[in-house]
């Protein structure tokens, strides 16, 4: 699990975006299984998992991943945004590197 700290919105935002940099160093990664991403605007209290697509790749066995307006207005209320990112079922035959990450709100 990755956790980001704090950026403060200027005002209390009602949709996430998220994109990252990836590597399936070993096997290929599940999206939404064996990697996930989420949004939080209450400083990580609470999160709302988004729906990880395939954006294009920027090298050998490496992917942009992403999720647009996604809904976070019912999380509690808040301005403190972070995202999280967790990897699952990783051994020798699956491995993903996260490299960057970047989240907006409006």
């Amino acid at each position: 699990t990755l956790q980001s700290t704090d950026v403060t919105a200027l005002a209390e935002p009602d949709f996430g975006e998220f994109v990252t940099l990836i590597e399936n160093a070993a096997g290929t990664a599940t999206l939404n299984t064996d990697i996930k991403g989420y949004i939080s605007r209450d400083s990580g209290a609470n999160f709302t998992q988004g729906t990880l697509v395939d954006e294009g790749t920027w090298g050998t066995n490496k992917k942009v991943l992403g999720f647009h307006d996604l809904d976070i207005s019912g999380q509690p209320s808040g301005t403190s945004m972070c995202y999280k990112i967790t990897t699952h079922n990783q051994s020798a035959a699956k491995e993903t590197r996260v490299y960057a990450t970047s989240i907006g709100w409006r």
